[in-house]
């Protein structure tokens, strides 16, 4: 495989950018939802109220609390999609057969290489 980057095909360069995408999108969520927390609950001794919020903490401490999360259902699941959406992409550009001929023809790195390349060089356009 030569080291230039037009050995990658496009349709596994927009997998990747969607996976990308996908995962962000689940990252901003959950960070969106900590910064209204640091916001509604500034000092330090307050860590429980932003560990918990938007739901309030459990009254005897954590150890009454459930099990899975403290947040509203509503947001655990749309929170839950947005993890189940990067998920699905990232195992679709995983699944690419790009992967397995650069395996079998032993370029494997240097496909690689091009591909995170190609990769920047679109995020970056």
């Amino acid at each position: 495989m030569p080291d230039d980057t037009s050995s990658v095909p496009d349709d596994l360069v927009d997998l990747q950018l969607a996976a990308r995408a996908a995962q962000r999108a689940a990252a901003e969520f959950s960070a969106e939802i900590a910064a209204q927390a640091r916001e509604k609950f500034p000092a330090p001794e307050q860590w429980l109220e932003r560990l918990c919020w938007p739901a309030d903490p459990p009254v005897g401490g954590l150890q009454d609390g459930p099990a899975a999360s403290f947040w509203p259902a509503e947001l655990v699941e749309q929170l839950s999609r947005l993890r189940e959406e990067a998920v699905a992409a990232l195992r679709l550009a995983g699944a690419h057969p790009a992967f397995d001929e650069a395996r079998a023809a032993g370029n494997y790195p240097k496909f690689l290489s091009a591909l995170y390349k190609r990769i920047g060089e679109a995020e970056a356009a």
